[in-house]
């Protein structure tokens, strides 16, 4: 009786899991995606650009770290 208990605890238990497990990997993913982008727009910043694209990717690298925030912490 109490093996049968135990085991349907362990079974919803898995069962409950799976999707916090799936969504974390998918959280991960884009972590990786989001940091991918900042080190681009960092490395097109080391070299000359106007001020117009300055403009441009200091706007992306403010959606970018809020990004990160909500995905990487």
């Amino acid at each position: 009786m109490f093996q049968k208990i135990l085991s349907s605890i362990l079974v919803i238990f898995l069962l409950s899991a799976s999707p916090m497990v799936a969504a974390n990997s998918t959280k991960n993913e884009q972590c990786v995606k989001i940091r991918t982008k900042i080190d681009k727009i960092h490395s097109k910043m080391r070299h000359k650009y106007t001020n117009k694209q300055g403009v441009k990717y200091r706007k992306q690298l403010d959606k970018l770290y809020k990004d990160e925030f909500k995905y990487c912490f």
